[in-house]
């Protein structure tokens, strides 16, 4: 690959020479230039480029391109030449150039980014010698280490392992190995280092939010409880202990950008501490396009594609996706570029992945209880901060009771809290208890000289249990001996039932009851795991954290498949993948054991069968004698809450069950026997629950009634979830699709999806809120009347209800699009159905003696010499229609000034400079475009394009050509 090396050398000191090389530093072009323009150019990018209203960024790369070019055109003279591989331009980090866009450098034509072969814009970090590619592939999978950091109160919080989860997806078809650091801590992360040989990996990828602080980059990690850790690069480097690998990724804002060469970025102090390559971030950056990015990235690095290809293609997806944040990705080198990490997949005597380990480890000395090793342990992060935090600070606790059904991680939770706390003595029981074998395994711990003098004491009889432990921990205590973790595993067998729920056996509750008080009393920091299927009924429990489980889902259920063999396989088919996850339901015991009847030969029909006898593999999850307990009244309960698909509040659970006896107390029973999935927030007013699915397969009863019993309870469960989440606080596009897939379940009243067009319209600056709308409606597409679909707006419009017209026109663009199929918006312009359209206009019309249409605003439009949006044009053209007024208004803004107008004047269409309607052209966000929020309530109406893309208005004028309007 070609590599054109531009730098700036001080020629004095009120001028710089701008200097041009390939090979060879001493053979080089230049120019002369005053150090005045360096600093011009540089304020120019702090206008144009770093600023809420950006100029367009095709402007700003042309202006880049310019002065590089130069009058001898010697950039367009290095791009016409032959470049098979590719051409990289360098520029020099140092005198400030490292803070220029360059990723946006425009020909005029198109970004070079965009071209092929690739063309990629480098901050190069030079000592005055060429850069040298590195061309030494490994014969084997990308080796990555990845850690995903979110520290608690944090806003907004990341989903902190999506961009994981995407990374596994995007290279399913070539695999890495990718080891994943599960805790967000930099001490964790230096563990994972050591397990590994210097030079292992071939990528670092570290997630998360960064940020200055003392005008000094920093990342934010998490401590051991998830709290926020501003750590430095030189932390950061320390924790990978110096061993760099090839490639580092910090996938976090602003970890590629430097401040006027004043403050280096992050990726330049670390390649000034050995690192070889930094990808990072130049500006703040949404953490679900940084997703689509990274899944980008590796998926060509996987394939064998050299960094520049990989981030060519990168940058390539991005645009196609309408990423509007696309040229922020940066990549920093020093004296070398690294080529092909990896070869490609098909490669002769290519080493193969791993295989996938079926290791387990022991922690009782029987060797009876097996857990996932830490390697294959998955997820469960903030449940193991939450337990940690709690024994390591909360002296008022002296344990936690971790508790959820059968198959969800119980004892890998409490393995994991094992390596967690070495300074601990540990003893593990498992299943029921008794004093005497207690007694037995504490005395296996004390084995020094001092320790054994204790003995005679805790084996006196004669002393109360509680006065015997009291005794041997405060002794420990008062000689530096370490105190101990009692893990109580598989507890449920030390439980009986009683009156609905379950509470201790009488020789059990004794035992426990002396521990908690000897530790309390004492005051010292023993302490107890307790792992249990059910929450039992318990007055000391007080002195217990609780921690609820709930089963894998979104990245760690991407991650546990990923683990297993069958399920990983690209053999397996989609439908018999979902109809195997709908019977796990995300619970990591049932998911092993349905990889093995996947590698079956007859998979699909051992999974019908498993399907149709549930009795085959449910004794994995529930105890029989549970079904005793889960009596009709529970049943009830627990069939009302399947109506929620997703995890809700507890006010949403009790919403659909108020009119049940006793429902609370219900409710409160389905948590405590395991029923109800609990999210791991700390705060229990932040938590949020599901009924299990796989209940629905093992108990009859527990399934939701059919139609049209059951719409009254989808529409009570939908106006729940509306008051609590559909308001513009809610970003999370999964929560909005609940909200509109309850609104749409009764399909039978076409009301419905109007209801949910003018829901989505309350909050309409809200594009997760447009997306799922859109996604839920295309799911109903057949169910949408086509009869009469301009009837209602030919009603508003004779009543002179002009923004209700307004909205009804919107809402059968919305029905079009989906009815017809069109991909999105876009694709709705460019085609929407002439004879629907001249009705639609045809309606404004009539029924505005010719004040208001689209006709109208397109007639003014082709007056106007139909201007693109960066012509003077388009703002005289926004005027006429009434789009700004002196200055952009939002759409609400502007319908607001026409209301008042309405009521003022006996006839608005004398008065009103506003030619409707408008809310059609309101939706373009969602393609993608780059429009402006000049005010938080609303979109902006025609601002500001991607450079590019064509121009909104020009093509749905045309369309109206088409259509004779």
């Amino acid at each position: 690959m070609k590599i054109l090396h531009i730098s700036l050398k001080e020629q004095g000191k009120d001028y710089v020479s701008l200097r041009y090389f390939w090979d060879n530093p001493a053979n080089y072009k230049e120019h002369k230039l005053s150090s005045s323009e360096i600093k011009q150019l540089s304020q120019r990018a702090e206008t144009d480029y770093y600023t809420r209203l950006p100029v367009d960024y095709s402007v700003t790369g042309q202006a880049l391109y310019n002065w590089l070019d130069k009058s001898d055109r010697l950039l367009a003279n290095a791009l016409n030449q032959p470049r098979q591989q590719g051409l990289v331009i360098a520029i020099a980090t140092d005198k400030g150039l490292a803070h220029l866009p360059w990723e946006l450098l425009h020909d005029g034509k198109s970004f070079l980014v965009e071209k092929m072969p690739a063309i990629i814009p480098v901050r190069w970090m030079s000592n005055g010698q060429p850069i040298v590619t590195a061309d030494n592939p490994q014969n084997r999978p990308l080796n990555v280490l990845f850690m995903a950091t979110s520290p608690l109160e944090v806003e907004p919080e990341l989903d902190y392992e999506s961009e994981e989860g995407k990374i596994l997806e995007s290279t399913k078809r070539t695999p890495v190995n990718l080891r994943v650091e599960e805790s967000g801590c930099l001490t964790e992360l230096s563990y994972v280092v050591r397990e590994y040989e210097t030079g292992f990996f071939d990528v670092f990828h570290l997630t998360g939010h960064a940020t200055h602080k003392d005008k000094k980059p920093c990342f934010l990690t998490e401590d051991e409880y998830g709290n926020r850790v501003d750590s430095s690069t030189d932390a950061i480097a320390e924790a990978m202990m110096y061993r760099l690998p090839a490639l580092i990724f910090l996938s976090g804002c602003r970890t590629g950008y430097s401040s006027n060469g004043a403050v280096p970025s992050m990726a330049e102090e670390l390649l000034s501490m050995g690192a070889t390559a930094v990808v990072g971030w130049g500006e703040r950056v949404r953490d679900t396009d940084a997703t689509v990015a990274a899944g980008q990235l590796y998926w060509e690095l996987s394939q064998g594609g050299t960094l520049a290809q990989a981030l060519s293609s990168t940058y390539r997806t991005l645009a196609k996706e309408n990423i509007p944040d696309w040229h922020k990705l940066r990549l920093y080198v020093a004296n070398t570029l690294p080529g092909a990490l990896v070869t490609p997949l098909r490669t002769p005597r290519r080493k193969q992945l791993p295989k996938l380990s079926n290791e387990v480890e022991f922690r009782d000395d029987e060797k009876r209880l097996r857990m996932a090793t830490r390697e294959n342990f998955v997820g469960r992060r903030r449940q193991l901060q939450n337990c940690l935090r709690t024994l390591k600070t909360d002296f008022d606790k002296v344990g936690v009771l971790i508790h959820g059904m059968g198959g969800w991680g119980k004892s890998s939770i409490a393995s994991r809290l094992w390596d967690r706390l070495p300074e601990h003595e540990k003893i593990l029981w498992w299943r029921q208890i008794d004093e005497s074998y207690l007694i037995k395994k504490l005395k296996d711990k004390l084995i020094s000289p001092t320790q054994l003098e204790l003995i005679p004491y805790l084996e006196n009889s004669n002393i109360s249990f509680k006065a015997r432990l009291s005794y041997l921990f405060s002794q420990l205590r008062e000689r530096g001996e370490k105190p101990f973790l009692l893990i109580l595993d598989d507890f449920e067998w030390n439980l009986e039932p009683r009156q609905g729920q379950y509470i201790l056996k009488s020789e059990v509750a004794s035992i426990l009851e002396a521990l908690i008080q000897a530790i309390e009393e004492t005051g010292t920091n023993n302490r107890i795991v307790i792992t249990c299927r059910y929450d039992f009924d318990y007055d000391l429990l007080e002195f217990f954290y609780k921690q609820g489980l709930e089963p894998l889902k979104d990245a760690e259920l991407i991650k546990k498949l990923s683990r297993l063999k069958h399920f990983s396989s690209d053999k397996l088919s989609d439908k018999l993948l979902k109809r195997t996850l709908d019977l796990a339901d995300g619970n990591p015991r049932l998911l092993e054991f349905l990889d093995e009847v996947l590698g079956c030969v007859d998979s699909e029909t051992k999974l019908t069968q498993l399907e149709q006898s549930p009795e085959l593999w449910k004794y994995k999850i529930i105890w029989e004698e549970l079904y005793q307990l889960i009596d009709e009244p529970l049943q009830q309960i627990l069939w009302h809450c399947l109506v929620y698909e997703l995890p809700v509040p507890m006010e949403a659970l009790e919403a659909v069950c108020d009119e049940l006896p006793n429902y609370q107390q219900q409710l409160q029973r389905g948590l405590k026997l395991g029923l109800i999935e609990v999210s791991s927030d700390l705060q229990e007013e932040n938590r949020v629950y599901r009924v299990s699915r796989i209940l629905s397969h093992i108990i009859p009863n527990i399934k939701l009634p059919l139609a049209p019993k059951v719409y009254s309870l989808y529409q009570k469960a939908h106006e729940k979830l509306h008051q609590l989440w559909g308001n513009k606080e809610n970003i999370s596009e999964e929560k909005w699709h609940e909200i509109f897939r309850l609104k749409f379940a009764n399909k039978k009243n076409p009301l419905c999806f109007r209801q949910g067009f003018d829901q989505m319209l309350a909050v309409q600056d809200n594009s997760e809120a447009d997306k799922a709308f859109e996604g839920e409606l295309r799911k109903v597409a057949d169910d949408l009347v086509e009869d009469g679909l301009c009837t209602q707006l030919e009603n508003y419009l004779q009543q002179k209800q002009w923004q209700k017209a307004d909205e009804e026109t919107a809402w059968i663009f919305y029905q079009v699009m989906v009815k017809e199929n069109y991909d999105d918006w876009d694709d709705l312009l460019k085609n929407f159905p002439c004879e629907t359209l001249r009705k639609i206009n045809r309606l404004w019309l009539i029924n505005s003696n010719n004040k208001f249409g689209i006709s109208i605003q397109a007639e003014i439009y082709r007056s106007l010499g139909s201007p693109s949006d960066d012509d003077y044009e388009w703002d005289v053209f926004c005027e006429r229609v009434g789009w700004k007024q002196n200055s952009w208004l939002s759409y609400y803004e502007l319908m607001e000034k026409f209301e008042k107008n309405n009521v003022q004047n006996k006839d608005v269409m004398l008065t009103s400079s506003i030619i409707l309607p408008m809310l059609i052209y309101t939706h373009i966000p969602h393609l993608g475009i780059d429009y402006v929020f000049l005010f938080t309530d609303s979109f902006v109406i025609g601002y500001h394009f991607l450079d590019g893309q064509e121009n909104w208005f020009s093509y749905f004028a045309q369309r109206l050509v088409e259509c004779n309007i």
